[in-house]
């Protein structure tokens, strides 16, 4: 399975280096947000209960790079939507290939992408913000980004698999997209002093907060129990249950 996927893998990196300008376009996509959205969160962050002035930017990063994977990972599945369109899938299924290996193959590209897109915040921020970041902090959170990848890039292909249409699958993802991005606390932590106790309570049922405290707690070092352990016992979690629901609904619905 593990060399179908790498095959499948190689495949999409090919499909890429055709088009750089798209490449190209979707890597730079972080400086956006890291300089022009951030500052104005800082600014905000500063003023709020529950943070220190000088953990704003610290905070932020992090966030940016959580929030990515989410938007990015969230609509891969419009690729596998064309793949149905043009055949592609109908010609793969009659190959040897493990079911597995197609939806892990397309995944594998997604999370090298967004490991580049966090990379690339993480310098801009060092060099612009003169940021305290460490090889070890970076490199767990890259990890944290890498399984949230996998996660939700499995989701999407899923829900793409099983609504088979584009506005089905469209209105699907922005229906729970938007509830899960603001009760994760990706663009501005919910904090008790800051947030109502209702809103705060109901954000801690989402799992995408335990990952982005978790995602906090790894790139600043701080490594407490609730983040950490809870975080990282919440995100593997729902990694297996995503990659296991995909691989079931691909063996069912691809044969």
């Amino acid at each position: 399975m593990l060399r179908d996927a790498t095959l499948i893998f190689r495949s999409e990196l090919l499909l890429a280096r055709r088009s750089p300008a798209r490449v190209g376009l979707e890597i730079s996509q972080p400086l956006t947000w890291l300089l022009l959205f951030a500052p104005l969160m800082v600014g905000v962050m500063q003023e709020s209960p529950d943070f220190r002035s000088g953990s704003a930017w610290m905070v932020m990063t992090p966030a940016i790079t959580i929030y990515l994977v989410l938007m990015g990972s969230a609509f891969a599945g419009y690729k596998l939507l064309s793949d149905l369109g043009t055949g592609v899938l109908e010609r793969m299924r009659v190959t040897p290939a493990s079911r597995a290996a197609l939806l892990l193959g397309n995944v594998m590209m997604r999370v090298v992408q967004t490991a580049l897109q966090s990379m690339m915040v993480f310098l801009v921020a060092w060099i612009l913000f003169d940021l305290p970041i460490t090889v070890t902090g970076t490199l767990l959170t890259l990890a944290v980004g890498a399984l949230l990848t996998l996660t939700l890039t499995s989701c999407s292909i899923t829900v793409a698999l099983l609504a088979k249409s584009e506005p089905i699958f469209t209105t699907m993802i922005s229906t729970g997209l938007l509830p899960l991005t603001l009760l994760s606390g990706i663009l501005m932590p919910i904090t008790p002093g800051l947030a109502p106790e209702w809103l705060y309570i109901l954000s801690r049922c989402n799992p995408l907060t335990w990952v982005a405290d978790l995602a906090r707690a790894t790139f600043t070092g701080h490594y407490a129990f609730q983040p950490v352990v809870v975080g990282g016992a919440v995100l593997l979690v729902i990694t297996v249950l995503s990659v296991w629901w995909g691989t079931r609904t691909f063996n069912r619905e691809i044969i």
